[in-house]
């Protein structure tokens, strides 16, 4: 990559730019709070139906994060970022304007395709432009900045909300700020990227370079089961505090809200984590989050549940980033944002089918919640046996 991408102011508004792309992960959910005043205003439709205004996002999301990926190896990188984060600029503020309810809901579809096509490059383009400690440390920060930008999202649009819930959705203006800095700061990875020479190869070397698709569609499988079984303890705490008469809905969602915010921490303190622990990292993320909520379904009492709730949160934050630091480590240029759009899909689908998981994993909540600590802990033993194997396998060919 040129040196003006590398040193100086150059390099920090590239990485202010790359990671204010990031804003748009978890964007859906900032209107959530406009969710009772927009049941007022539109009294002919039914809950779900004015709370499927949210969730209609996160389908077009998960089928469009796999589009980016074949649309980049056709049009490039950035292009599709930008043309992602262009449809979300757009589509996001229409409710703002609009009373009838079939445009919102179009508009919110549209904005779910948007995300989904940005997302996949708000991961696979730090990867193109950084390497080693940096890397790692950037994708730390990526998930800290997601988690925290739609925290404060969220906050203004409650405050917006005093005025009505039409200006809650101004709140979507921030996307406008990430595709002035995308355009104007980060310069194409097929033409400045520190992988571009990948693409002068010819065919041969090029399929020389080319890594196989089964490490990536196991990181993908790692996160469906991870995410899985997290999302269990998140749907089905509030549960638990009632049927163990632990305490209020409202105190478990205090919880929720405090294991974030270490989440938000472990996230940031990834690259550090990584530097001396490796992939490490993982597994130990992995044991500590397995026990954390086997400790959560054993306890009878609102803190040690609100202490394994922060452990889980803050080992989960220093793990996950692990995943995309790997992809990001196994993929060319052509291939990365497809391969983080499988990962992508395999962290939302778990998530998705986390409701059916709790069912087939307990009766009761406690029980869930329990069990999704086991069967974290026996990926653990699996990721092990993976890593011992194929650690193996390279010694031999070395050999």
């Amino acid at each position: 990559m040129e040196k003006k991408y590398t040193s100086g102011w150059h390099k920090w508004i590239l990485i202010i730019a790359l990671l204010a792309l990031n804003i748009v992960e978890q964007a859906a959910s900032a209107i959530s709070g406009a969710i009772p005043q927009m049941a007022q205003a539109f009294p002919g439709h039914s809950q779900v139906q004015i709370e499927l205004l949210t969730t209609v996002v996160s389908m077009f999301v998960t089928i469009f994060v796999l589009v980016s990926g074949f649309l980049t190896r056709k049009f490039g990188q950035k292009n599709i970022a930008v043309a992602g984060l262009l449809i979300a600029s757009v589509t996001s503020i229409i409710p703002a304007f609009s009373n009838n309810f079939n445009v919102i809901m179009i508009s919110r579809a549209v904005l779910g395709v948007g995300i989904g096509l940005a997302n996949p490059l708000a991961i696979s383009l730090i990867g193109e432009f950084f390497s080693g400690d940096t890397l790692a440390n950037l994708m730390g920060w990526r998930s800290a900045v997601a988690g925290a930008g739609v925290a404060i999202m969220t906050f203004f649009a409650g405050q917006l909300l005093k005025i009505n819930w039409h200006a809650s959705y101004l709140v979507y203006l921030l996307f406008v700020v990430a595709l002035v800095l995308f355009i104007f700061f980060v310069p194409s990875p097929e033409k400045h990227g520190l992988k571009r020479e990948q693409i002068n190869v010819n065919h041969d070397s090029e399929k020389e370079e080319s890594h196989s698709i089964w490490p990536i569609l196991w990181l993908g499988l790692m996160l469906f089961v991870y995410f899985a079984c997290v999302m269990v303890f998140m749907v089905k705490v509030a549960t638990f505090f009632v049927e163990a008469k632990i305490g209020s809905p409202t105190q478990a969602s205090n919880i929720l809200s405090i294991m974030q915010i270490f989440q938000l921490v472990g996230g940031a303190l990834f690259g550090l984590a990584y530097k001396f622990l490796k992939k490490n990292v993982f597994t130990i993320g992995l044991l500590v989050s397995g026990v954390s909520l086997i400790g959560v379904a054993l306890s009878s009492s609102f803190t040690p549940i609100m202490i394994w709730s922060v452990i889980s949160g803050f080992f989960g934050g220093l793990a996950i980033p692990y995943i995309f630091t790997r992809v990001a480590e196994l993929s060319n240029t052509k291939e990365a944002p497809l391969n983080n759009a499988i990962c992508l899909v395999g962290s939302n689908m778990g998530s998705f089918l986390s409701p059916y998981v709790g069912g087939i994993l307990g009766a009761s909540a406690a029980t869930a919640i329990r069990n999704a600590g086991v069967v974290i802990l026996v990926l653990l033993v699996v990721v092990v046996i993976v890593n011992i194997v194929t650690a193996t396998q390279h010694k031999h060919q070395a050999a």
